[in-house]
């Protein structure tokens, strides 16, 4: 009767490992979308006219897309319209906080930062009806340091914004890929200030020292020909011509995409429900709440174990995908719908 205990229980094991191992999936998430090397992001401060005359015309000339960090008080007084910041954002160009009236932080009380930046929201998403703001860059980049009230000012930004930019507080330009070990570092993004003569002719090598590091890349510009801080239309234009030599290493894309990337790829998980010989259901989640402001899809990269996909879908919407010998790489966004996946019948590569 023990051995028949015994006998039964060995069995069970077994049948329980075989179960798991039917429904294990081998599988990667991209560090960056799209399987690419580093990520660029590339920012302007305050709201200056040139940003907008100048600037965004070469970044759609390219298809790059950037992260314009407004202050409204600083709009205002440069008598740039509203409505062209808007088409802005409409163009796929991220518009951001850099509060309301561009103080001073540190000598700030607490409360006081919160009200600029809720103030700033509240502003700005009556204004620019075409996206809300979701992240914010510290005036005077005055945010990213060590000392206590530093600390204190990011936790009082972190509650209104999924990231936060300061200026360069890092001895190198870029974003080492696991810049992020704690939450508080996704509020002291280390930017690379474009300000002098060195910094604008350096970019290139910048993006290399990037791509080589896997990392993130995100400068700071303020004027465009015009303004305070200045880089030349010229200059800045030969910045696109580095970065488009370089757009098939380099994932380029708003800050926050960046942000809602980084931090939905290090908290996901893609697990195998169910499968048959015609159909596996997915499931890719993630641990980040208020979904509305995580709607950047993560790369995935998954073996088939030989057999040829027919279409994918979420959502009822069919998502593209490219196979190559065993391996399935597409597009998903983390959340609570499942992922189908048809395969073509006693078909195999």
């Amino acid at each position: 009767m023990k051995y028949l205990s015994f006998t039964i229980l060995c069995l069970c094991l077994s049948l329980s490992s075989f179960a798991q191992k039917q429904t294990e999936l081998d599988y990667t998430i991209a560090p960056w979308f799209n399987n690419k090397k580093a990520a660029v992001s590339l920012t302007f401060d305050d709201g200056i006219p040139g940003q907008y005359a100048v600037a965004v015309p070469l970044l759609d000339k390219y298809g790059f897309k950037g992260t314009f960090f407004m202050s409204v008080s600083i709009v205002n007084s440069q008598h740039i319209s509203w409505e062209t910041i808007n088409r802005a954002a409409l163009a796929g160009h991220e518009i951001a906080n850099h509060a309301l009236t561009h103080p001073h932080f540190p000598k700030m009380p607490l409360d006081s930062i919160a009200w600029e930046c809720t103030e700033s929201n509240k502003q700005m998403d009556a204004l620019l009806p075409a996206q809300k703001m979701i992240t914010h860059a510290y005036p005077f980049g005055e945010g990213g340091g060590i000392t206590e009230k530093d600390k204190a000012i990011r936790k009082t930004v972190a509650p209104y914004f999924i990231g936060a930019r300061a200026t360069q507080n890092k001895p190198y330009p870029y974003n080492a890929y696991d810049f992020a070990k704690t939450n508080d570092d996704y509020y002291n993004i280390n930017s690379q200030m474009i300000s002098d003569s060195a910094s604008m002719a350096n970019f290139g090598k910048y993006i290399d020292e990037t791509i080589a590091v896997g990392g993130w890349f995100c400068p700071t510009y303020h004027g465009i020909e015009d303004g305070w801080i200045i880089t030349p239309g010229k200059v800045f234009a030969q910045h696109l011509i580095e970065l488009d030599k370089r757009k098939d290493s380099v994932w380029i894309a708003p800050f926050k995409n960046v942000i809602q990337y980084h931090k939905e790829r290090n908290s996901a998980k893609l697990k195998l429900l169910s499968k048959n010989a015609r159909r596996w259901t997915l499931s890719l989640t993630d641990t980040l709440a208020n979904r509305q402001n995580w709607t950047q899809p993560l790369t995935i990269n998954f073996n088939t174990n030989g057999a040829v996909i027919k279409s994918i879908s979420q959502k009822r919407k069919k998502l593209s995908f490219k196979q190559s010998g065993q391996v399935c790489v597409f597009d998903a966004l983390p959340g609570k719908d499942n992922i189908e996946v048809q395969f073509t019948p006693n078909a195999t590569r």
